[in-house]
């Protein structure tokens, strides 16, 4: 038996089948975080109110269109990380990283956005 292994007397997560902890605290922070992405979505549609035509502001369209991309990329990274931590233990911390960057991408993208003329 291992000598580090019952240091506090209790068997650790992994042991006890909590393989469900990582995925569920960062489900809840990317639910979080998706809730004011979609308003700020919501608010650069309206920013670009003069742009009437699909080409009259095509960067202004792009960007949004990128910005949509990467909000549903990062709402099905975010259903996803839960069979890959259930499936492949090594890769949970990956999996649960794997949304940051859309998240990332679509803010910037949303705040690239020049207000209509």
């Amino acid at each position: 038996m291992n000598r580090f292994a019952r240091t506090t007397g209790r068997p650790t997560a992994a042991a006890r089948g909590e393989w469900w902890t990582v995925p569920q605290n960062a489900t809840a922070v990317y639910l979080v975080l998706l809730l004011p992405a979609g308003i700020l979505r919501g608010l650069a549609e309206m920013m670009t109110d003069s742009c009437y035509g699909p080409g009259s502001c095509p960067a202004t369209h792009a960007r949004l269109a990128l910005a949509d991309h990467s909000l549903l990329a990062l709402a099905c990274l975010t259903a996803l990380q839960w069979p890959v931590a259930y499936l492949l233990p090594r890769a949970r911390l990956a999996a649960t990283l794997l949304p940051v960057p859309a998240l990332v991408v679509a803010v910037v993208a949303m705040f690239g956005i020049e207000a209509g003329t």
